[in-house]
Order: C-alpha cells, then structure tokens, then sequence
C-alpha cells in the first residue's frame, strides 16, 4: 500500500507545476474578475449571423409545402372517417351527382365552335375524375387489408 511518504519527490514537483499553470491561466483569462459580470451581460459579435441578415433584409426562413391548398366548404361535413376518401372532386357532390350532371353536360348542344370545345374539354374532365376516383378506391382498399393484416 503506498501513502504519502513513500511517494516519489516527482509527483510533489507536478503538483506544483500544476497549480502553476492553473494559477496562470486564472490570471490571463481574469477568472477571479469573471465572478462580478453579472449574468445579464451580452457580449456584442459584429459578424452578422444568417437568421439575424434575414431578419434585416426581410427574408422569412420557412419550410414552404410543396402546395398548398384552402379546405373546401363543408369538407369536414363530408369526411366520415380520417381513414376513408370517398371522392376526388368533393365539391361535385356524390357519385350519383357526378352521373347527372356529366349526362346533363353530354345532352347540351352547343352553339358555338368554342362551347363545342369546352363541352369536350369538361367531358374529358369528368372521365378523368371517374377514373381518378376507381384509382383512389382501389388504392383505399389495399390500405384497408394492409391495416387488416
């Protein structure tokens, strides 16, 4: 077992060169100084940080979605479940709503070249919205078999 008087003269003389070198740092930092600074203190950096440049030329940081879209009215009313999309195009009403107003629309006969065309242009919209709504179906329902598995 070794206590202090049989250690070797080497360790007293690091000791010593220690407390040195601690005593030297305390006096070219000003440690014993650091104590009065009281914690409100700011310490004044005249680099300019990136937040604080945005901040001065307007510039907003945000994580901007990719879209970004206004909920319709009444779409709360329409949405049964958090799990459950029944349509595409909410705002054209039910499936059955849908049928009738694409049969109203294939009935009209336009007047002019240009009705001519965006009745076309409205049809392909609707066979379009039907198959998006077949897709949004089947793909709901692989949802709810994966869930059941």
């Amino acid at each position: 077992m070794t206590t202090i008087d049989k250690l070797d003269i080497g360790v007293y003389i690091q000791y010593a060169q220690r407390t040195q070198w601690v005593e030297q740092i305390k006096s070219e930092f000003r440690l014993e100084e650091a104590e009065s600074i009281p914690p409100q203190a700011m310490v004044v950096d005249f680099q300019p940080k990136p937040s604080e440049m945005d901040m001065l030329l307007g510039v907003i940081k945000v994580s901007t979605p990719w879209a970004l879209f206004v909920t319709p009215m009444r779409f709360r009313e329409q949405r049964r479940s958090p799990f459950t999309v029944a349509r595409i195009v909410p705002s054209l009403g039910s499936q059955d709503d849908q049928e009738e107003t694409e049969e109203e629309l294939e009935q009209y006969e336009p007047e002019t070249a240009e009705e001519e065309r965006e009745k076309a242009i409205l049809l392909g919209c609707f066979k379009q919205i039907t198959k998006l709504n077949d897709w949004l179906g089947h793909v709901i329902g692989r949802i709810g078999q994966f869930l059941q598995a």
